[in-house]
């Protein structure tokens, strides 16, 4: 007589006394262990086209959906995505060059983002002018250069230029599928030289996390 699997999960196994079927074994543990795993799918339809009829979906079963990159369990009536929100943070602990032109600070972050998913951004760092009063930005651009698409900024009027005071940029993007980079950027606006100050003490970062 068959038994069960030690876990309690309800897997199929064949006893010693069984007469010998080897197809039956190996599709009894198969279908056993399948929707107890996570089961991967090309996309909801293709999930709903699969688990029906005598495979129909029952609580606790766990998908993935190859064209989402998305995971989901299933409650007993509905598939809901678990969360598992993807984020990335980088960290810039030495001084950029003074400009009076927007350039790189070396602040980049690149993430796989999914498609009608939107990307909260935020960059805090200390910056300062050579100029009292001076207007300093700083910028969150998509791409890799000073012309990228910009979705995200903070700009400071400086009061005491040497000294650098903290300014933090945020935005929010949705790049669509793929592979997606953004890069943060300092420039002054007004008279002065500027630059974004990091250091170990007082680190610059830019932080993306999905929504």
């Amino acid at each position: 007589m068959a038994t069960t699997d030690d876990y309690g999960q309800g897997v199929s196994i064949s006893a010693l006394t069984d007469a010998p079927d080897a197809a039956t074994l190996a599709k009894n543990i198969a279908n056993g262990i399948a929707p107890r795993s996570v089961m991967r799918f090309a996309s909801s339809s293709a999930r709903a086209g699969a688990l029906t009829g005598a495979t129909a979906p029952v609580e606790g079963m766990v998908s993935y959906l190859q064209d989402v990159d998305r995971l989901y369990v299933y409650t007993g009536t509905a598939w809901v995505e678990i969360g598992t929100k993807a984020e990335a943070s980088a960290v810039l602990l030495t001084n950029t060059a003074q400009t009076s032109s927007e350039i790189l600070t070396g602040l980049s972050v690149t993430l796989a983002t999914k498609a009608s998913t939107t990307y909260r951004l935020q960059a805090t760092g200390l910056v300062r002018s050579s100029a009292s009063s001076d207007r300093v930005d700083l910028l969150i651009r998509r791409g890799t250069t000073t012309s990228g698409t910009q979705v995200g900024g903070g700009v400071l009027f400086s009061t005491v230029g040497a000294t650098g005071e903290s300014c933090t940029a945020a935005g929010w993007d949705t790049p669509g599928a793929g592979s997606t980079t953004w890069v943060v950027t300092v420039k002054s606006v007004g008279t002065g030289l500027a630059d974004l100050t990091a250091s170990s003490t007082y680190p610059a970062t830019l932080h993306v996390k999905e929504t």
